[in-house]
């Protein structure tokens, strides 16, 4: 009888991913207009191309954004011009020091009027604070998203999952509209809360997968880590096929948890949501390939000045697909590490991360044993134009100092509503203290930490350096 069960789930699984292949995916992407399986499709052969192939197409790609950007997008024509540079003096990578690095508080200045361009299709907001609680929005168009979503489903193939095969993913957009119901169901994603991680949640998270045996689990690191470490508590038994995180930074001590548990590798991916799927890694060690056909990465000292493979630095991302926005020499508040490695096993030619190693991640307690991670805060605080920069500090359980740096539009009522959407997702046993400050200090190594736990300096200090 078992054996009957698992044939059919077998032919039920390839016969949803036959119509999904066949019909449903290529009827979506001609609807919305993203052309993303075009791009995958590509993407899925350019991988296996030799090195020399790559840097060939991404130098070619590199000339046509500096023309495109110098063309239409006044902030960089000032740039280029107040630099005294023509767009052929940009032929190459190795051409792009040339340019100046901007920042946030730059593209902020100057956004949208000058820094955006009209591209034929429609186009949207998003907003990003990353790991470092500075407010930032950036326009994205459809076209890109499509790029973006190519990218990313190849990462997820490179961990081990196909499309249209169930999976768990934890997620900060808990109010699914019609379009990501009907995605849902079609990519039989079953979409969990990634910051309501009380016993009791994590609890209904394993039933689930248990019930729809689910054997592959996709989200916020610190969400996967949980998910283990409450499986380990009740005993809990399942082998994953693959587990994929993203969002933060996935510390050795995350990995050991999450491998252990579920007897599966965990693959790491890489990006940001001003619009930018950078690297992910393949399986084989705990590199990271850079997807070089769409992204320039730079890693440089606080002079900007190049440093080697293997050295530490600040990430510098170059966007090649320029979008309603282009983001070229975009200081994206995060330290990485390029790796000495040419080559990697598997095969593929991208350029090769080593690690990165600037998105700090904490975890807020509350008295009734919920987990605040990162992203709930992240989530939740960038849509308050009323912010532009925040942290968050615990130094007891039942409380938080809220650290804001205000905007012009920070009024009387901001404190409570600011209190009020914190406590309603999850915070709701947490005295919020919240501080207005002029700035918010940066460590020594140029990053700005988002959480600042001061409940335990425990013993796995010595062993949360992400990989």
């Amino acid at each position: 009888m078992v054996d009957i069960l698992q044939a059919l789930s077998n032919f039920t699984n390839k016969s949803h991913r036959f119509v999904l292949k066949k019909f449903l995916l290529p009827i979506g992407d001609t609807l919305l207009r993203q052309g993303m399986l075009p791009h995958l499709e590509f993407l899925r052969r350019a991988q296996w191309w030799p090195l020399d192939q790559v840097i060939s197409f991404r130098d070619e790609r590199l000339r046509r954004l500096i023309g495109i950007a110098y063309q239409e997008i006044p902030y960089y024509k000032y740039l280029l011009d107040a630099s005294d540079i023509s767009p052929s003096d940009i032929q190459s990578v190795s051409d792009l020091n040339k340019l100046p690095i901007s920042t946030k508080q730059m593209f902020r200045k100057y956004y949208p009027k000058d820094t955006c361009r009209q591209t034929g299709f429609r186009s949207f907001e998003v907003s990003s604070s990353g790991s470092t609680g500075e407010n930032f929005r950036v326009l994205q168009d459809i076209e890109t998203k499509g790029i973006l979503r190519a990218l990313t489903v190849l990462s997820f193939e490179w961990g081990g999952w196909r499309s249209g095969v169930p999976h768990l993913q934890t997620g900060m957009t808990l109010k699914r509209g019609i379009i990501k119901r009907l995605k849902d169901l079609m990519m039989r994603c079953y979409y969990v809360s990634a910051f309501g991680l009380t016993d009791r949640h994590l609890d209904a998270i394993l039933r689930m997968i248990d019930r729809h045996k689910i054997r592959h689990l996709m989200g916020y690191a610190a969400s996967l880590f949980e998910i283990a470490q409450r499986a380990n508590d009740t005993g809990f038994s399942c082998q994953m096929e693959s587990v994929i995180s993203w969002g933060d930074n996935l510390f050795k001590h995350y990995r050991r948890s999450i491998e252990e548990t579920f007897n599966c590798r965990v693959t790491d991916t890489y990006g940001c949501a001003e619009g930018i799927v950078v690297a992910a890694q393949c399986g084989q060690g705990n590199n990271y390939h850079i997807f070089s056909t769409d992204v320039v990465v730079e890693i440089v000292n606080d002079e900007g000045i190049a440093v080697s493979p293997g050295e530490i630095g600040h990430v510098i991302l170059t966007r090649l697909h320029p979008g309603s926005m282009p983001l070229i020499r975009y200081r994206v508040g995060d330290i990485g590490v390029l790796s000495r490695d040419r080559s990697c096993s598997c095969g593929r030619g991208f350029e090769i991360l080593s690690s990165i190693q600037g998105r700090d991640t904490d975890i807020v307690l509350t008295p009734s044993g919920n987990r605040l991670i990162v992203h709930y805060f992240t989530g939740i605080l960038e849509h308050f134009d009323e912010i532009t920069m925040f942290q968050v500090i615990q130094d007891k359980i039942e409380s938080i100092r809220l650290l804001i740096v205000p905007s012009s539009t920070f009024g009387s009522q901001s404190e409570s509503s600011i209190r009020k959407a914190l406590c309603d997702k999850g915070a709701e046993d947490l005295t919020i203290h919240i501080e207005l400050v002029d700035e918010i200090p940066a460590t020594s190594s140029g990053k700005r930490r988002f959480v600042v736990s001061n409940l335990v300096k425990s013993s796995i200090e010595t062993c949360i350096e992400p990989d």
